[in-house]
């Protein structure tokens, strides 16, 4: 029960913060955008099943539903906030940015420490400092720029498929 616990407070903290700073009355110019993250994660869960480089531990549901919570009630509320608040100067898109995979970072290290998240087949806080460093442009990407944006993403799969030993076809 106690990474359910931990993952309702996470999941309650992304909504308040979502409801207080996002956008809430412009959400459905979002929707498509916050739709791209969670199918991202979908993707990886399909991919990667037999051969995951990171989990979300659970305790409580099953963990395709698991992952379903943290798609909906982490993800896309976070999308949200990311893309309401983007700020318009150059200059402040960088660190803007740079804010946020911090924050992931942070997250990432506490729940990792704590065994909410666990890491496998060689992924390491490098690899998820790299993930993110490209996830949130490509966010930002995709509210402009859809078809670039998924195009960029299945280059960037295929890479970590490569990268992570991940066959393309079926050996026989």
């Amino acid at each position: 029960m106690k990474f359910m616990l931990i993952r309702l407070a996470m999941a309650g903290v992304w909504l308040i913060t979502a409801c207080k700073w996002g956008d809430l009355k412009n959400w459905k110019n979002y929707y498509p955008s916050m739709l791209f993250f969670g199918m991202g994660d979908l993707i990886y869960c399909c991919v990667f099943h037999n051969h995951l480089l990171w989990e979300f531990q659970t305790d409580l549901l099953v963990p395709s539903l698991n992952e379903l919570f943290v798609i909906l009630f982490i993800f896309f509320p976070s999308t949200l906030l990311f893309l309401s608040n983007y700020p318009k100067r150059a200059s402040h898109k960088i660190i803007y940015i740079s804010f946020w995979i911090a924050a992931y970072m942070v997250i990432e290290i506490i729940t990792l420490f704590m065994g909410v998240i666990k890491h496998y087949n060689g992924w390491t806080l490098w690899w998820s400092l790299l993930h993110n460093s490209i996830q949130f442009p490509i966010l930002r990407l995709h509210h402009k720029n859809p078809i670039l944006a998924w195009t960029v993403s299945f280059i960037f799969l295929g890479i970590i498929m490569y990268i992570f030993n991940m066959p393309f076809l079926i050996r026989k």
